[in-house]
């Protein structure tokens, strides 16, 4: 065994299964190459629901060759029936000499049940390599598949000093426009993008996915709507053919307003409040339940805020412009109480930053 070409060979798993993303939710990105004498002789990955898995397209690829060779993929092969039939069958048809697993597979119906079948089969089992790195690509895939609730994103814009708008709640625009074309990219990697009624009632924006890398891609709205304040003229209402629209509400919002939006096609789920407000568990809990495993927040800074206080935010996308727009008026992104002690505050973890011209982003874990 060579760690070196081991990790080579993982690494174009993983290069694999990125040409995947914002394609196979709920399901994981995962990606697979069979090399037998220092050759490939055959790769894939999982591009869609229902669609072949990594594993069975490249051992199609490989054929009879694949017989004594080393198969490298990122997660634990399945062994139950789903819309497609369990990888592990094949693999052990193949009669494999040896396969390299990132990590074990943390559903329930898998979780390591595979990578023991192989080892009975005769296959030598690597486990672990490159673990950490499946771990984040697959990070919306873990979490929904544990806890049945999406993986949250918040995302925003900042001024050099902090504020999402000027003391008019204007707010276009804070980052630059290759920023903002980054931003869209962003988004179409996920499930959903949720907002506030505030954002609807300013904005007025459309939240579908217009980058050029997503042709075809359609993307669930969400829309926290206490009071079914939404006008129906509202520009996200045109754009049903963009992806669906759901609005959580209260119980006690107008029946006339729910049925005018249902009328056009619109999913209204009430909620059972928590402090006069929507109960933002169990909204997050009705996505899980209806297959969305990642959604993307993208404003205001009252649900921005709500989502850190109640702890439901996993990670963070935040781009800062050198402006400074100034005023006690001006909204910030992060609200609410406040720590009392600096210790108290939040903090990123495991961040990276970049620049996009002269904007710097940050991304970080909560």
């Amino acid at each position: 065994m060579n760690v070196h070409k081991d990790i080579s060979y993982l690494q174009m798993c993983y290069a694999l299964a990125e040409k995947a993303f914002g394609w196979t939710s709920p399901n994981p990105y995962v990606g697979a190459v069979i090399v037998k004498n220092g050759v490939i002789i055959g790769h894939g990955y999982h591009e869609r629901p229902g669609k072949a898995h990594a594993e069975a397209v490249a051992l199609a690829k490989a054929g009879s060759r694949a017989n004594k060779a080393t198969a490298y993929i990122n997660l634990e092969p399945c062994v139950h029936w789903g819309r497609t039939p369990p990888c592990i069958d094949k693999i052990i048809s193949a009669q494999l000499k040896r396969i390299v697993v990132s990590s074990i597979d943390p559903n329930p119906l898998v979780n390591g049940k595979g990578i023991e079948m192989m080892k009975q089969a005769g296959i030598q089992v690597s486990l672990g390599l490159l673990e950490e790195k499946n771990k984040r690509i697959n990070e919306a895939y873990i979490k929904y598949i544990q806890y049945e609730i999406p993986f949250i994103t918040l995302k925003t814009a900042l001024s050099l000093d902090g504020k999402t708008a000027t003391k008019t709640y204007a707010s276009k625009w804070i980052s630059s426009s290759q920023t903002r074309k980054y931003m869209h990219l962003i988004r179409g990697e996920h499930d959903a993008i949720m907002v506030g009624i505030n954002t609807i009632l300013k904005d007025d924006p459309r939240l579908t996915v217009r980058h050029p890398a997503w042709a075809g891609k359609t993307i669930t709205r969400v829309i926290l709507d206490s009071n079914l304040r939404i006008p129906l003229q509202s520009k996200v209402l045109k754009t049903l053919s963009k992806g669906e629209v759901v609005i959580f509400t209260l119980k006690t919002s107008p029946l006339e307003k729910k049925d005018a939006l249902q009328k056009k096609g619109v999913k209204v789920i009430p909620i059972v409040p928590k402090n006069n407000k929507i109960d933002i568990k169990k909204a997050l809990a009705w996505l899980g339940k209806n297959q969305i495993s990642s959604v993307l927040v993208e404003g205001g800074a009252e649900l921005h805020t709500h989502m850190l206080e109640s702890k439901t935010a996993d990670k963070m996308i935040i781009s800062v412009s050198p402006k400074l727009i100034g005023g006690k008026g001006a909204p910030c992104f992060y609200q609410g109480k406040g720590a009392e002690t600096i210790k108290k505050s939040l903090k990123l973890k495991k961040m990276n930053t970049f620049k996009i011209g002269d904007d710097i982003i940050i991304q970080g874990y909560l």
